[in-house]
């Protein structure tokens, strides 16, 4: 279907899956060709097949699991289970649990640094990051944070380690081996989901109160520019290649598409009901969107394409038109380019047929 918002941009609505009650985060196995769904009022994690576009299985979890991370290495699935306090480990391939791993008060938030083993999660209620190693499956430390921590984005070319503190309208920055602060960013209120895009070496941060998403440089914490977009934009992500960004707008039941050159919007998709989160399929390219409104995943393929050209217009078009002076064939009064221009007479063009 072609977008009424944007000139010339296609995108098409494949299909909307059930996958429980109030979907959040998705992760994916681009190898089996599987897509894991947190659905926080399921208290349950539902696993896709992305070819079929079928049920799996689906697994209990904590209470309210919001943010998931895959860990390809051991196909293992970890959900940050808000009203559990805990980290629930499951297997990927089967859906049984594995252990749960307690952590910070109200976990809601997830990073992961595949080269260190570790996975850190954003403790909302208790101003902490929590560190588990993936490997052992155990907590192994502990960084300070503020209130509100959540979601977690991490620089792998630099180490560091971004967390965005809902409530104190900010970002705790950290380092990822060493686990020691580093600083602070002021954002706007809300921080909802913070990403850190490699290919564009910027972050990109959804303010879900203030109805913008903001660029910032990783190279130097600058803030490079606030982009706005609907109501309550809570989840986003990047596309592989770093050229767009699709932001989850939860109040509207759409996905902005940003271009990530110049911040402009270039059209939107309407989704589900309360879209939460959304990743892109690295092998087909496809959008998948979770409804939690709607306990849905909206399945679009390839929404940043261009449409089809537009048709060529007449290169006479637009320019003067030239002087004459001929006869009215009704009147015989003579009319002129002034006249036409003035528009002191019209012709009917359905009666010269």
């Amino acid at each position: 279907m072609a977008d009424a918002f944007g000139p010339g941009l296609l995108h098409r609505v494949l299909t909307q899956l059930p996958v429980g009650m109030g979907p959040e985060a998705i992760a994916i196995d681009t190898r089996r060709r599987r897509a894991f769904v947190a659905c926080a009022r399921s208290d349950a994690v539902t696993a896709l097949d992305l070819e079929r576009h079928t049920t799996i299985w689906q697994a209990p979890v904590g209470r309210e699991p919001i943010p998931i991370i895959f860990d390809a290495p051991t196909e293992r699935l970890f959900t940050a289970d808000a009203r559990s306090d805990t980290v629930t480990v499951l297997d990927a391939r089967t859906g049984e649990r594995l252990t749960q791993i307690p952590v910070g008060a109200y976990p809601a938030g997830l990073g992961y640094h595949p080269g260190l083993r570790r996975i850190f999660c954003g403790d909302t209620a208790a101003s902490t990051i929590s560190v588990v190693d993936v490997d052992r499956l155990m907590p192994v430390g502990t960084i300070p944070a503020e209130l509100g921590a959540g979601s977690i984005a991490i620089d792998l070319r630099r180490g560091r380690g971004y967390c965005a503190n809902f409530m104190a309208a900010s970002l705790t920055v950290f380092d990822a081996a060493t686990l020691r602060p580093l600083g602070r960013i002021g954002v706007g209120r809300g921080p909802c989901k913070v990403v850190a895009d490699a290919v564009t070496d910027q972050l990109y941060v959804a303010n879900s109160l203030e109805n913008m998403v903001m660029r910032i440089s990783l190279a130097d914490g600058r803030i490079r520019d606030r982009i706005p977009v609907e109501r309550a934009p809570v989840g986003l992500t990047t596309s592989g290649d770093g050229r767009h960004v699709y932001v989850c707008n939860r109040g509207a039941g759409t996905v902005s598409v940003l271009d990530a050159r110049d911040g402009s919007e270039t059209h939107r998709i309407a989704v589900g009901r309360g879209p939460g989160d959304c990743a892109v399929d690295p092998v087909t390219g496809r959008l998948l969107v979770s409804n939690a409104g709607s306990g849905t995943l909206t399945v679009v393929d390839r929404p940043w394409l261009a449409g089809p050209d537009r048709p060529a217009t007449h290169p006479a078009v637009g320019r003067r038109l030239p002087d004459f002076a001929l006869p009215d064939l009704h009147t015989g009064r003579i009319r002129t380019t002034r006249e036409w221009a003035e528009k002191k007479y019209v012709i009917n063009f359905f009666a010269s047929w």
